[in-house]
């Protein structure tokens, strides 16, 4: 390959980032931003520059004069538009700091009008631009008889548009809005470096270019000039409108890059480099292709998990700590149904170990030993029933404190499922029992090992639940009460959606409560008005002491229920309010909700006069 090929292809693969890189930004700023008018009038900004970085990315392939030329005039779009755009975003900018604008959206206006004239005029007719000069790799149009109109026209746009934020950079007030601003004023030249047609203008003043190497590394350096600058810019867009924490922008800026443009970037550079390496192994181009796209999405991927824990550090670092506590809690999140799921899977897993036709699992929930995976006959779960003395029985088998060897129990053998807790004692999360194939356990040392696996599982498992429903033991009892249904936080979620009326509400379990049933005296009788007045006494209990605060914490579980399901308000509404990102928002609803159930669960029990 020769220095001016190699050149070349360097161009192609800058003005290819460039263009993945524009319509990336443009997209994160439509998904997450599009609600902030700077956002919006960046949109503007972005589009031009994916037009006209697309259409140096085409003209690398096209063989003829006539097809060189409608993907230059194409290009006009975006270098047309391009100081229009930036003049309006510019005003947008400026208006965030409280300046009037009203004059200067009439500049805005006439600016726009313009752009759409020199745009059609590039396209259409010869007074901007001529004939196309075809001779790759360097195409361009010669300049038409007012080329230098639209060239004095774009100067002047884009200074009045620095201008402006030159002028919205002083008016800032606090320090992190002045140090974005600066980010952005530095940086906000980008698409106008990046797009105005220096070739057309030379073309003025001289034949076309003898020193093509020195040509394309000009333009190679400045592309990634304007990459870098671009990216800048988008960083201090993002913060436009954005009341989530900084940090919490920032994760989820560089998340989209490492998972969006930088995957799309390699498969970019592997197709380009696909060519040379064919010649070198002797393959096929698709065989080739197919290879390399492959490992640049299973590779990319595979080091975004793995780096994960270094860009949470990076970003978090004050509060690494607690932020790998949350990661770990969202991780051990358990549905109900995946949760017996689980169990039974186990369960059998187990029964089949040790040749035993049935089993159960129970967690230990408030005074209750509940339970929760049941494997065998029907008359399993009505045999496990009657047994009266599962206490005495679990207590006698902490006692032998034999890990892996079971307890013999009236005709099951049991295990406690037995862990350590955050305060360092022994906890009870429940117990395993499968049907005694003998009187006396008697296992071979393979069996004891595997059991011993098993055990912790299960043990896993059911504290993973107690994490998820914030539930503690305090005895162990057989009672179907409602309040220990493994559906009852649904059940609690499902009523709120319909606070105001609905089947869910209606219809709901919950209803059969007793503190639900003392309750109708005060609701004219009327069932489904009880539950609304329950679920509203529970969700004042969780209500702090003096006047509602938005930003404290221990006013955000409150907030977020009393928003979202008494005054049913929209979820975009409540994380702006509460100055969180929707995605924190529903995890945080997950544990409000969890505690609202926790509180109607000790209403029960005070109703009924247990203490938990």
């Amino acid at each position: 390959m020769t220095l001016t090929g190699f050149l070349n292809a360097l161009n192609v693969l800058a003005s290819a980032v460039l263009a993945i890189l524009s319509f990336s930004l443009l997209a994160y700023t439509l998904t997450y931003n599009f609600r902030n008018s700077v956002a919006r009038r960046f949109v503007l900004v972005l589009l031009s520059a994916v037009i006209v970085f697309t259409g140096d990315v085409a003209l690398d392939g096209v063989t003829s004069a006539a097809s060189a030329e409608r993907w230059l005039r194409f290009q006009w779009l975006g270098i047309a538009w391009t100081p229009a755009a930036l003049y309006i975003f510019a005003l947008a900018v400026l208006a965030t700091t409280n300046f009037r604008i009203r004059r200067r959206n009439w500049i805005g206006i006439g600016f726009a009008i313009l752009s759409t004239y020199f745009a059609l005029d590039a396209i259409f007719g010869h007074q901007i631009v001529g004939d196309v000069h075809f001779a790759p790799p360097l195409n361009y149009l010669q300049a038409g008889p007012y080329f230098w109109v639209f060239a004095i026209y774009f100067a002047v746009a884009v200074l009045l548009a620095l201008s402006n934020i030159w002028l919205a950079r002083r008016r800032c007030l606090a320090h992190s809005n002045r140090q974005r601003m600066t980010y952005l004023l530095l940086a906000f030249a980008a698409p106008a470096i990046g797009v105005f047609p220096y070739l057309v203008a030379a073309s003025q003043f001289r034949e076309p270019p003898q020193a093509i190497d020195l040509v394309l590394t000009l333009s190679l350096l400045g592309n990634l000039a304007v990459g870098f600058m671009l990216l800048v810019m988008s960083y201090s867009v993002a913060y436009f409108g954005v009341l989530t924490p900084d940090r919490v922008v920032r994760y989820r800026l560089l998340r989209f890059f490492m998972r969006g443009p930088v995957v799309a970037i390699l498969i970019i550079a592997a197709i380009l480099v696909v060519p040379k390496v064919e010649r070198i192994l002797g393959l096929p181009r698709d065989v080739v292709l197919f290879g390399v796209i492959t490992f640049v999405i299973v590779f990319s991927q595979l080091f975004l998990s793995v780096t994960k824990t270094l860009v949470d550090r990076l970003i978090y670092r004050e509060d690494r700590e607690e932020v790998a506590w949350l990661r770990e809690l969202d991780r051990r999140m358990l549905a109900t149904s995946d949760l017996r799921q689980l169990l039974e899977n186990n369960l059998t897993a187990m029964c089949e170990l040790l040749r035993v036709p049935a089993g159960f699992v129970a967690a230990v929930v408030g005074p209750d030993l509940m339970l929760e995976a049941v494997v065998g006959s029907d008359q399993t779960r009505t045999r496990v029933l009657e047994v009266q003395d599962w206490a005495e029985g679990i207590q006698q088998a902490q006692r032998e404190n034999r890990r892996a060897i079971p307890y013999s129990h009236q005709g099951f053998w049991i295990w406690p499922l037995v862990d350590v807790g955050f305060d360092d004692e022994p906890r009870v999360y429940g117990v395993l029992g499968v049907l005694a194939r003998t009187q006396t356990p008697i296992l071979g040392q393979d069996e004891l090992n595997l059991i011993d696996t098993m055990l912790e599982r299960f043990t896993h498992a059911l504290a993973d639940r107690r994490l998820n429903s914030n539930r503690e033991p305090s005895a162990v009892l057989l009672d179907p009460s409602q309040i220990h249904s493994p559906e009852f936080e649904a059940w609690v979620k499902e009523a709120l959606s319909h606070y105001w009326g609905g089947p869910k509400l209606t219809r709901s379990p919950l209803i059969r409560l007793r503190v639900v049933s003392d309750a109708i005296s005060r609701a004219d009788d009327d069932p489904t008005k009880a539950l609304r007045l329950v679920l509203g006494a529970a969700i004042e209990r969780l209500r702090p002491e003096g006047k509602q605060n938005f930003t404290a914490p221990e006013w955000l579980l409150y907030n977020i229920l009393e928003m979202r399901f008494v005054q049913g308000r929209k979820v975009r509404e409540i994380a702006d309010r509460l100055a969180m990102s929707e995605s924190d928002l529903y995890r945080k609803q997950r544990v409000a909700i969890g505690q609202l159930a926790r509180v109607l669960t000790e209403m029960e029990q005070e109703n009924t006069g247990q203490k938990t």
